[in-house]
Parts: C-alpha cells; sequence; structure tokens
C-alpha cells in the first residue's frame, strides 16, 4: 500500500507525503510576528517555523495553494518558493499566483491529476453566511489513489453541507480540518471549532480527524489546549482525533 504522511509545519501549512511526492499546502513563510494581525492584539505569526525554510522546501515536489489570504499564500511564500515550483490551485487563482513569478500553475477547475494521485477541488463556508462575501471562495481538495487510503484536506471552512456531503460522498479514511475558530470582526467562526470538529467526528465514525491552524493567528478562539480540553470526557471520539504539534509527522496508514 503506499505511503501517506503528514507533517504539520505551522498553522494551516503542511508537506504532504503521498507515496514517492511531496506536496506542500498553504505555505505561510513569514517569521514570527512579522505578518499582519488579523484581530488588532498581535502581529500574527504568533509561533516561530519549526524549521529553516531550506528544511520545510527540501523535498517538495509541488504546492497547493487553496486561496490567498495572507496566512495560507503570504509574502514571504511568493518570496522564498522557487519561480520553477509547480503550483496546484483553483482556476481563479490562477493569474494571480503567475503574477508573482511562477511559471508552472495548473488550474484546477474541478479536479486533475498529479503524478498518479487523484485531486477533485472541494468547496466550504469560511465563516457564517454574513461574512462570506468579504472571505471570498475558498478551496479544500480529496487525494486519492488505487492503493492508499482517501485523504480529505477541508480547508478554510466550518462544519456545512459543502463539507458534510463531501464526507458522505467520498467517505474519506483521514480529515484534515482547520480547527482554531477564528473570528472576523464579531463574526462567528471563520473555521472549525471544537463543536465543529466534534460534529464532524460524530457524523463519521470511520474516520480520523487531523486538527492543524492551531495556536497561530491572533483572531483565533480555540487553542490545541482547549481541543483537547473539549475532548477529555469523550474517550471515543478523542482516540480518532489526533492534534499534532508544529513541526510533527503523522504516519496517516
Amino acid at each position: 500500500m503506499t505511503q501517506i504522511a503528514l507533517q504539520l509545519i505551522r498553522s494551516a501549512t503542511l508537506k504532504l507525503r503521498l507515496g514517492a511526492r511531496t506536496l506542500l499546502i498553504d505555505p505561510y513563510l513569514a517569521a514570527q510576528h512579522e505578518g499582519v494581525s488579523y484581530g488588532g492584539r498581535l502581529r500574527s505569526p504568533l509561533a516561530p517555523l519549526p524549521l529553516p525554510v531550506t528544511e520545510i522546501l527540501a523535498g517538495v515536489d509541488a504546492a497547493f495553494v487553496s486561496h490567498l489570504h495572507s496566512d495560507h499564500f503570504d509574502e514571504a511564500a511568493r518570496r522564498l518558493l522557487p519561480p520553477d515550483m509547480p503550483i496546484l490551485c483553483a482556476a481563479a487563482l490562477a493569474d494571480d499566483i503567475r503574477a508573482s513569478g511562477f511559471r508552472h500553475v495548473t488550474a484546477i477547475e474541478t479536479d486533475t491529476q498529479w503524478s498518479g494521485t487523484g485531486f477533485e477541488l472541494t468547496g466550504g463556508r469560511h465563516g457564517p453566511d454574513s461574512v462570506l462575501a468579504e472571505m471570498g471562495e475558498v478551496h479544500g481538495f480529496v487525494a486519492s489513489m488505487a492503493d492508499a487510503p482517501t485523504l480529505y484536506w477541508v480547508g478554510d471552512s466550518i462544519w456545512c453541507p459543502e463539507v458534510r456531503t463531501v464526507v458522505d460522498r467520498r467517505r474519506p479514511a483521514h480529515v484534515v480540518v482547520h480547527a482554531c475558530g477564528a473570528t472576523w470582526r464579531g463574526s462567528g467562526s471563520l473555521v472549525m471549532d471544537e463543536h465543529h470538529v466534534e460534529a464532524l467526528l460524530r457524523h463519521a465514525p470511520w474516520a480520523t480527524v487531523t486538527a492543524t491552524h492551531l495556536d497561530c493567528v491572533d483572531h483565533a478562539t480555540t487553542s490545541r489546549a482547549r481541543l483537547a480540553r473539549h475532548f477529555r470526557s469523550m474517550p471515543t471520539l478523542r482516540r480518532r482525533l489526533w492534534i499534532p504539534a508544529d513541526g510533527e509527522t503523522l504516519a496517516l496508514d
């Protein structure tokens, strides 16, 4: 069976190893406190990179950019990623990324194949209805290979009908979520919080869930510690929830 491994770098940024190939997802490469403030309290990112950028980029075959918010594809990433690195993205983002000097951009309309892996682009909701126009369109993907478990990387979305439909239709063995809650100008959660993660775990009892995008942006409402506390009295659910530390690698069997 082809091996899948996930290394959380920081926040939403991770390296996803699919067999012999490695995909860098949503590169947010600014040094600690050298980005912007999203909540008006501190300049994000709140945590340092756990590895030097050269080590983060080592072995990367391509990058996936879900949307253009600066905590998913920042100026540091535009500057530090090699211009000949292949980049996968939704079609609507391709021109902007090319304008930054990247020469090999694959614009995905609905799905594509990359090095033997099928990528189905998925949608979601980046918060409640009141902020969707301002937050813009976001994307995740389902990665599938003939001899490996299916993985669903949800991206910046709350638990919503769009995500539930993908879970029901594709029945992924592994689901990766952004779980910091976060708020914008008094809105509700922009991405999943502990209650959304609980709903997902209850809805998909066959799946493991990996929670990322934690402890890094100043408008977050959920932390690793809060997420762990929430599930302390739910051991059956907690066994299927992984909360990796920055730099930690998980083997997804």
